[in-house]
């Protein structure tokens, strides 16, 4: 037991003294601030993407112009009326306005408006543009047919609709238009962070055994320690360092929550809350031991770096597909293919945790997948360390499959 916890110090020294680890544990939570609060902050302020620069407008009527001018300068942005259309491209392009916006002669019958911008990517001033002249276009034409106004109000007014969210404990939630990229920015923060720490400390683990194999290290560390320990340490060790990681990331997105985005006055997702956190670092610890213990083995069966890349390729590609289905993970929770992939050991700590964010899986659905889970990390692990105790001094050849399967029936 000794030899194991001098392992696991020394692996978990090694890591968390590590200069990339202390520049990504300090980065993580600007990432997380980058992802989840600028959307929201912008949403809530579209004028930022403007920096104070005005709208040059050319051709609009006076009362399409004082409606622009209303709107925009709710954002903060001005709105200057030009004549030369060349000069107000030419000021786009060398970034002293945000965007033109052209309204050409017999608008809005004969002729069309047009925006034109550097990127054409400010979706929020453009549509807010698009929203009121299609407003004056339509109270233009309903003067000219002579038809009352208010009765036109009336019969085009949307009637009253609402998203709501039912908690099982009979809570409900309201949901507005623009719950969708908020749930789906939180589920994408999470759902990268498992990927990235668990497939980043999946291969330093298969790495090092590689390593140590190939420059014979582990030939004099095993003079003093079983392989078992070994392996284990390592595993142990990058864990205690990855929890580390997470202790600073979960502290900071509580303070996030609780501090700074009241004093900052932003409106942070929901999905951020304690209970979420929670379930964030139980799917990490499942998922880094799952595959974790899969690369172990995979190093001590590799004759080199190139070998053991070609070998991870499946595991990686169970790690990839999650991601591949972000938005149906947001859109349908509850399908039969989620489900399924929510259950399956080696998807189910990116999906199930979506799922959690998302809505609530049925309580037997979780317990199930735990338990698979931990029956998959405790298989996977017996398998390695078996593995492991032949692969690590193999070398000279790449082991097939069928021998690597013989290594596990070796008692």
């Amino acid at each position: 037991m000794s030899r194991l916890r001098y392992v696991i110090r020394h692996e978990f020294r090694l890591t968390a003294a590590n200069k990339a680890f202390v520049i990504l544990t300090i980065l993580g939570p600007f990432l997380i601030f980058a992802v989840s609060v600028l959307p929201s902050l912008l949403a809530q302020s579209p004028g930022a993407v403007a920096s104070g620069k005005p709208l040059a407008l050319s051709g609009a009527p006076p009362p399409v112009e004082q409606a622009l001018t209303a709107t925009f300068s709710g954002m903060g942005i001005g709105v200057e009326r030009v004549d030369d259309a060349a000069a107000a491209k030419d000021s786009v392009l060398d970034g002293s306005r945000i965007a033109f916006l052209s309204l050409e002669a017999g608008w809005p019958d004969s002729g069309k408006a047009v925006w034109y911008s550097k990127s054409g990517a400010e979706i929020a001033l453009y549509s807010a543009a698009s929203a009121v002249l299609e407003a004056a276009a339509r109270e233009a034409r309903i003067v000219e047919s002579g038809v009352d106004p208010a009765l036109v109000a009336k019969v085009l007014s949307p009637p009253s609709f609402e998203v709501i969210k039912l908690d099982k404990g009979g809570a409900e939630e309201a949901r507005g238009s623009d719950s969708f990229v908020e749930v789906l920015m939180t589920v994408l923060v999470f759902v990268m962070l498992i990927y990235m720490t668990v497939l980043l400390y999946g291969q330093m683990i298969g790495r090092s055994v590689v390593t140590e194999k190939t420059s014979k290290t582990v030939e004099i560390m095993l003079s003093s320690v079983k392989s078992q320990d070994l392996m284990f340490g390592k595993i142990l060790g990058l864990g205690l360092a990855g929890l580390l990681q997470y202790a600073v990331w979960v502290s900071m997105a509580f303070l996030l929550k609780r501090f700074v985005g009241p004093l900052l006055g932003l409106s942070l997702p929901a999905g951020i809350s304690t209970g979420n956190l929670v379930w964030l670092v139980v799917f990490f610890i499942l998922g880094f031991f799952l595959y974790s213990s899969a690369y172990a083995a995979l190093g001590a069966a590799s004759e080199d770096e190139q070998h053991l890349g070609q070998m991870a390729w499946p595991l990686i590609m169970f790690l990839i597909v999650p991601l591949v289905m972000i938005s149906t993970l947001v859109t349908s929770p509850d399908s039969t293919l989620v489900v399924i992939l929510s259950l399956f050991p080696l998807t189910s700590p990116i999906v199930m945790l979506a799922r959690v964010l998302v809505s609530s899986p049925p309580v037997w659905q979780l317990a199930l997948c735990l338990a698979l889970l931990v029956a998959a990390v405790a298989g996977t692990a017996v398998l390695a360390a078996k593995i492991f105790r032949v692969g690590i001094l193999m070398t000279g050849k790449r082991p097939k499959l069928k021998e690597v399967l013989r290594w596990v029936t070796v008692k």
